[in-house]
């Protein structure tokens, strides 16, 4: 999968109403609308579950101040998100994953609005703490298919995996396992989302799975619990640091450049805005700024 170039601020000429300004005075977050509401009309956004989170904090807060304004964000996953965003369904789609050379060539232009770490989560009886990179793509080749290859009990290593639809399939897929020359086993349990990755590793014994880092809480939460890598943890701090050997962007994309003083420029803007930045924290993941 070739590399995006990725677009960090789209428009180059800001409205009024999404100016950012530094310290006390007003940032994108602040300024997004002006009393009374600048932005109406409804809007249809989505893609990626794991952006959603995000999405719907970015949303709460414009919306709040633009009454006349409804925004949805559907999560269909980024393959099928970026699909309807050529397709003219939506007007911006969420991406957990590069987009293809095919999608850019199509007009797509990608926006890093967050960072991320594919978090590896297991049932909490599993008895190994630490798997290496090297080892965690034989588990999701069916090459390793026992615990106790890896130290731990004699117990059967079931798969949660993802949809193929899903931007951390590819993501993982392209880190994990494109490396060792590899591909998916067959033998695993298919989940269209992390929340349901989640409950299918925590009530299934010897499970494994993966979920962005937004997701950890909730694996916890449900009764499970993440892997080290190669003895680093999945967290804010070394996926900032780049030492977390599973980590990836997470996008949005418009179908052409962002219009100025549109929606979707709003919706980026505070994104990346010091505001945008605690809605992206809050979900578990790491802001760009």
């Amino acid at each position: 999968m070739k590399a995006v170039k990725t677009m960090m601020c789209a428009a180059a000429v800001l409205s009024a109403a999404v100016c950012a300004f530094a310290g006390g005075t007003k940032d994108a977050a602040a300024s997004s609308a002006k009393q009374g509401g600048t932005y109406s009309g409804s809007y249809t956004f989505g893609g990626s579950t794991t952006v959603q989170p995000i999405a719907n904090g970015i949303i709460e807060a414009l919306t709040a101040v633009n009454p006349d304004l409804k925004i949805s964000y559907e999560g269909v996953g980024s393959g099928t998100g970026l699909k309807q965003l050529s397709a003219g369904t939506l007007s911006l789609a969420g991406s957990s994953r590069d987009l293809k050379q095919s999608e850019l060539d199509g007009g797509l232009v990608p926006t890093v609005i967050a960072k991320d770490g594919i978090a590896i989560v297991v049932n909490k009886d599993v008895s190994v703490a630490n798997v290496s990179k090297a080892d965690l793509a034989k588990i999701f080749s069916g090459e390793i298919t026992n615990w106790n290859s890896l130290g731990g009990k004699d117990e059967q290593i079931r798969l949660i995996n993802r949809d193929e639809a899903s931007g951390t399939y590819a993501s993982f897929k392209e880190i994990v396992l494109d490396p060792a020359k590899t591909e998916f086993s067959k033998n695993a349990i298919v989940a269209k989302e992390n929340g349901e990755v989640a409950a299918k590793v925590a009530s299934t014994p010897g499970a494994i799975g993966y979920v962005g880092l937004g997701f950890v809480g909730e694996i916890t939460k449900a009764g499970g619990k993440s892997l080290l890598i190669d003895g680093i943890e999945a967290s804010s701090k070394t996926v900032l640091a780049g030492t977390y050997p599973v980590s990836r962007a997470l996008y949005v994309a418009t179908k052409g450049p962002i219009a100025a003083g549109s929606v979707e420029e709003a919706f980026v803007n505070y994104a990346l805005s010091a505001r945008g930045s605690v809605i992206v924290s809050d979900a578990g993941f790491v802001p760009v700024k």
